[in-house]
């Protein structure tokens, strides 16, 4: 009798095969997407900590300048490069700027207010936004003594709850 080889695998090998792969694609596939949702999260939060580092960095050269601490109305301004979208309009920009003017301070002086909305389009199509809004500087008065009240920024949106800056 001859001696035959066998030359491959056979077909329970293969289905085993298969079966572990399909256990291994059902436990990664979920885990993979939360990882890239985790990643746009914390790039946000990154990418918005240092605008905010930016704006009080600018807000302190205008506090040298003047002695009193104000905001830019567009944040971006603060920053040294312009953040832009991609031809798929994924990436950062603001829109809805709302300027208006509060009268008035304890020197019946005119003050600013402004609110704007950052804006980031995520790789997958989702779009998060952040509402920033600022109020300049003003003279105010506490128990007769006047002062200058510094000027404030805000940011709400996911990961900020609107603490004032």
């Amino acid at each position: 009798m001859k001696n035959i080889k066998s030359k491959g695998f056979t077909l329970v090998e293969l289905i085993i095969v298969m079966v572990l792969l399909g256990i291994l694609a059902a436990v990664a596939v979920p885990r993979m997407s939360q990882s890239i949702i985790a990643g746009e999260e914390a790039a946000e939060q990154k990418f918005l900590a240092n605008l905010i580092s930016a704006i009080e960095i600018q807000a302190a050269d205008e506090f040298v300048r003047d002695s009193r601490k104000s905001y830019i109305d567009n944040p971006f301004n603060a920053l040294e490069k312009q953040p832009q979208t991609d031809n798929n309009g994924e990436g950062w920009w603001v829109d809805n700027q709302n300027n208006s003017t509060e009268c008035c301070d304890s020197r019946n002086r005119n003050y600013s207010r402004s609110s704007i909305r950052i804006n980031h389009k995520r790789n997958d199509g989702s779009d998060r936004y952040w509402l920033y809004e600022t109020e300049g500087p003003r003279y105010d008065r506490n128990n007769g003594q006047e002062y200058v009240r510094q000027g404030t920024f805000v940011i709400y949106g996911p990961g900020f709850n609107g603490e004032t800056y």
